[in-house]
């Protein structure tokens, strides 16, 4: 009898079977139109798979900034900050702390900041509690925390009522309890209960939480600040974190910090922040370029166009009777399909008519729930959006029949994971 495939091997089965549909991997031959448009193979297509909500990475004042510091240090300052750092790292820090209120690490990636961040936070006698959904760069970067055994868990998505029950067995008067969570989720776009979990922050003292707003920053709150800080106040046992390579159009992270004192330690003694490599000089330029539109009401301009394309996909969608999982005002839109093959089937069929979206399947979702993720950005137009739903909802509803698949089985595949956002 031969032994079930590893999770590596399922991992590598299902990319390649999205490989020969020719809807992973793909290269891009370059981009067009402000970044509306993708070229492959000589076909221009509208992408409906691009992080950078508010359009700001073909922003002309990003580019001409990056271009700058390009002509006056070059493409690559190879220096640990630990050592030489260059001073727009202090310019862009100081801009972002301005809309945060609080004082901001820049870090390379979003990865290498939560890296530098967890050994730092989280001691060896304290548990460690992972949202189903919590980012995989989060959930990678846990492992790196050395705690006992049994100290690491992970819960189903959002049930706010067994982590209640966690935190209540987990208490003994000493350790400390943490939860990480999205502020808003990455797969299926909706958030984190973000209100809900302030209450347990108040009414348990051995409770922390660890969350990542990278796909919540830019495109909401005051300056941009983020889906989290629009809907709850800085706390000192809430730890946030965020992506400048998303809303924010450039790349790396952000570690918003809780003094300056805790600014420094942090400076000091996060692994990945003493031992990995800079941020590259032209997207320091272009982050301080960002940073200074954010500080601006255009920023608003910007989140209003964004809000205009979410309320016409959410309403074209319920309105082709589409299988949306989540239902809110996030720029992710996810719908299910049931198998993997029919969101692959779908995918493939929209690129023949000019429109790319992306697979999502097991691990980044259970097996029974994948389906297909869609992201909105200003880049692209309502008719844009009109044209890809108008031509998707048929070919799934096709796919649907002939796999012998139900609505109610995808909604039912769901369940209470498919979060109404407010």
């Amino acid at each position: 009898m031969q032994n079930p495939p590893s999770l590596v091997g399922l991992i590598n089965e299902n990319i390649e079977l999205a490989k020969s549909y020719g809807i992973l991997h793909v290269s891009v031959d370059n981009v067009s139109e402000n970044g509306r448009f993708i070229n492959v193979k000589g076909q221009q297509i509208v992408n409906f798979n691009s992080c950078s909500y508010l359009g700001l990475e073909t922003d002309s004042r990003l580019i001409a900034s990056a271009h700058e510091v390009i002509d006056k240090i070059g493409v690559h300052f190879s220096s640990s900050r630990s050592y030489l750092g260059l001073s727009l790292y202090e310019e862009a820090e100081d801009l972002l702390a301005k809309i945060f209120g609080k004082p901001v690490i820049i870090t390379p990636s979003t990865t290498l900041g939560h890296m530098a961040l967890l050994p730092l936070l989280v001691q060896q006698d304290d548990y460690m509690i992972l949202d189903q959904q919590v980012h995989s760069s989060v959930a990678f970067s846990v492992q790196q925390v050395v705690t006992k055994p049994g100290h690491i868990e992970k819960i189903r998505h959002n049930r706010l009522e067994y982590l209640e029950n966690r935190i209540n067995k987990l208490s003994n008067g000493t350790n400390k309890v943490w939860y990480f969570a999205d502020g808003v989720y990455s797969m299926y776009g909706d958030v984190a209960p973000l209100e809900d979990l302030m209450t347990l922050v108040e009414k348990y003292e051995h409770f922390h939480i660890y969350l990542d707003d990278a796909h919540g920053m830019s495109w909401a709150g005051e300056n941009g600040k983020g889906y989290v800080m629009d809907k709850i106040k800085h706390h000192p046992r809430i730890q946030l974190t965020t992506s400048l390579g998303k809303g924010f159009g450039t790349s790396g992270g952000a570690i918003i910090c809780q003094s300056e004192e805790h600014k420094t330690f942090i400076r000091n003694c996060g692994g990945t922040l003493i031992f990995s490599g800079p941020l590259q000089p032209a997207n320091l330029g272009a982050a301080i370029a960002s940073a200074k539109i954010h500080l601006t009401p255009e920023i608003y301009g910007l989140q209003q166009a964004l809000k205009e394309r979410i309320d016409f996909f959410q309403a074209k969608a319920e309105a082709l009777g589409l299988p949306l999982v989540s239902i809110g005002k996030t720029p992710l839109f996810y719908i299910g399909t049931g198998t993997k093959e029919v969101g692959c089937e779908v995918i493939s069929g929209l690129m023949r008519q000019g429109a790319y979206t992306c697979i999502a399947s097991y691990p980044s979702v259970p097996a029974t729930n994948s389906g297909i993720r869609i992201l909105v950005n200003v880049h692209q137009t309502l008719d844009d959006i009109d044209q890809m739903l108008s031509n998707l909802a048929p070919m799934l509803f096709e796919q649907l029949e002939k796999s012998g698949i139900p609505l109610n089985r995808i909604y039912k595949a769901f369940g209470k994971d498919a979060v109404e956002v407010e």
